[in-house]
């Protein structure tokens, strides 16, 4: 579990320091010892150290494990002894919107901060869930139901995972993998020793499709449009944690747990859909420069009748854009696309709070920004400050959350309970990381109470 909030980090820089070259504090600590640690304290934070200045969780290059980072977990343990493993993600892929299929190039390096030797690691496979024989079959069916699966998923068709190289110390090799639905084990040829990292390239293919049984990564109509929801998308590797060593649940369309670090994603998709996702767009004068964004301003289609044909603002050009997305402190990426998707955008402080509407609810969702940047005041205030640089709200036909980003639907009024219950889940799903599966309560219990 990781935890956000703590001291500020020049306060514990002094309790550190304080603790390497001082005697224990007791009440009669004289006021010569006090002095030597404020002397200290504004040493570090008016001296120009490079480590100070060089942590920046919205830009490359990788600053994750820096010292100066105020929720990276080895600045503030819990208790002594306490680790959890690190995870950098480069991750380069194409949508096409002819097939619906994402073709896409990983790089994981993986981390092992924890005391044990791994003679293995094991990856995520989610939307393997969505086929027939899959555990996810096998509890519809006990329900007296049949599933109907789509094109794609009636062939065995969810994450394909089609070469895996690792990289280690020795050099490079394709270790053995052995699936088993939505879980792939990788056998390593060399053990990963505490301390170490190791290094995986990924080539993977995922499917997009529409089957009866719910799912989260979602393709669907928008109005003679293709709408697309890019969630669990990717080859995740998954959590070795204290408790449970590694937690390989099967996916059976609920809940999720992951490894807090940096992701790095290029996303190509044809040139007319607008695309958002978890990170900060680092490429945003090339996908959307200001005169595109002034055409697409949600202020435009106040007046645009409630699901009326949207127009198109951007000729398709037969060409694709790559949208450049990067993000610290997290433990997933997601992205929402439409060629509908219209934009507000509201701030409260410094967090960018966005909405994504199709053109024609464009009319009903004018105060969707306003209104999350609301929830995010009315939450850090209260229960603890939100340390995400953005927010998105997307009309997407769910109720879903996922790091900076939302999926949702309605309208206003009507989804303003929504927006708090998602938006609120980026404390503790989001910022906390707890294991939704084992910690239920802390998931959807505490989200619920921060509704309420």
């Amino acid at each position: 579990m990781h935890n956000t909030f703590a001291f500020p980090f020049q306060l514990r820089v002094v309790l550190k320091v304080q603790n390497l070259f001082l005697p224990p504090l007791k009440p009669a600590m004289s006021i010569t010892r006090f002095k030597v640690a404020i002397f200290v304290l504004m040493g570090i934070t008016c001296s120009n150290f490079s480590f100070a200045q060089n942590y920046d969780p919205n830009h490359p290059p990788d600053t994750y494990a820096s010292p100066s980072n105020p929720h990276y977990w080895k600045n503030k343990l819990p208790y002594p002894g306490y680790w959890q493993q690190d995870v950098y993600y480069n991750i380069k892929a194409i949508i096409d919107d002819r097939t619906d299929i994402i073709t896409g190039n990983l790089t994981l390096v993986y981390t092992n901060n924890s005391p044990d030797t791994l003679q293995h690691v094991f990856f995520h496979l989610y939307q393997n869930a969505f086929q027939p024989g899959s555990y996810l079959d096998n509890v519809v069916n006990n329900t007296g139901r049949k599933a109907k699966w789509g094109k794609y998923e009636s062939q065995g068709l969810g994450t394909s995972v089609e070469s895996l190289i690792v990289i280690d110390a020795s050099g490079e090799y394709s270790p053995e993998t052995l699936p088993d639905n939505t879980i792939m084990k990788v056998n390593l040829k060399n053990a990963l020793m505490p301390g170490r990292n190791i290094t995986f390239k990924i080539a993977f293919k995922t499917y997009f499709d529409r089957g009866s049984e719910r799912r989260r990564m979602k393709l669907f109509n928008a109005y003679g449009f293709k709408h697309y929801d890019g969630v669990h998308w990717y080859p995740r590797i998954c959590v070795y944690d204290r408790k449970f060593g590694w937690n390989t649940d099967q996916h059976l369309g609920r809940e999720f747990y992951g490894n807090f670090g940096t992701y790095d994603v290029q996303l190509s998709i044809p040139d007319y859909f607008v695309l958002d996702a978890t990170g900060t767009l680092q490429n945003r004068s090339e996908v959307l420069p200001d005169s595109l964004r002034k055409k697409l301003d949600i202020k435009n289609f106040a007046d645009k009748p409630w699901g009326s044909a949207p127009s198109m603002p951007i000729i398709p050009s037969g060409k694709f854009k790559t949208w450049h997305f990067y993000a610290e402190n997290v433990h997933d990426f997601a992205w929402t696309a439409d060629p509908t998707y219209r934009i507000g955008e509201a701030w409260w402080e410094d967090v960018q709070c966005i909405a994504l509407v199709q053109a024609p609810h464009a009319s009903k969702w004018q105060n969707a920004a306003d209104y999350t940047a609301k929830i995010i005041e009315v939450f850090s205030k209260d229960i603890g400050r939100y340390v995400y640089p953005k927010m998105i709200v997307a009309d997407a036909r769910d109720g879903m959350e996922y790091p900076m980003l939302t999926l949702d639907g309605g309208y206003d009024p009507v989804y303003r309970g929504l927006f708090v219950h998602e938006v609120g889940h980026n404390w503790f799903f989001g910022m906390v990381g707890s294991n939704e599966t084992y910690r239920a309560f802390l998931d959807e219990g505490f989200t619920q109470w921060l509704t309420a």
